[in-house]
């Protein structure tokens, strides 16, 4: 099973909740390298948008916790599951939020090929 299969399967019907709910979906690149730069061109922003570094950790963390109130067990276990793959398959892993409103997420890391991949999702924030 390639990677790309893995995360796709680790995310099928999750949805990243905000104001609006938005899939996850799978992004390969040919970069070697984490930067907000490639963060910019994968949104395809120009340079000055806002861009935040952050953790998978903090960004799933009231999907991760069925305490929060934000989900149920199961689904909660599933965003734990989705975490998992992540750091499985990618190292370095870091979260990039892009924009202001509609901010766009990427979640990338390098691959066993030393390429960035990984998912984006888009969080909406008013």
């Amino acid at each position: 099973m390639t990677i790309q299969n893995k995360l796709e399967s680790a995310a099928s019907g999750l949805m990243m909740m905000s104001e609006s709910d938005y899939p996850f979906e799978y992004v390969n690149t040919n970069e070697r390298q984490l930067t907000t730069a490639l963060a910019l061109k994968l949104a395809q922003k120009p340079e000055g948008t806002t861009v935040e570094q952050t953790t998978i950790e903090h960004l799933l963390r009231n999907l991760i916790d069925p305490t929060s109130g934000s989900v149920n067990i199961a689904t909660a276990q599933r965003f734990q599951q989705l975490m998992a793959a992540l750091k499985q398959e990618l190292t370095n892993l870091t979260v990039y939020r892009v924009g202001d409103v509609q901010v766009q997420v990427f979640i990338l890391g390098l691959t066993a090929d030393g390429t960035v991949g990984g998912m984006r999702t888009m969080l909406i924030e008013t």
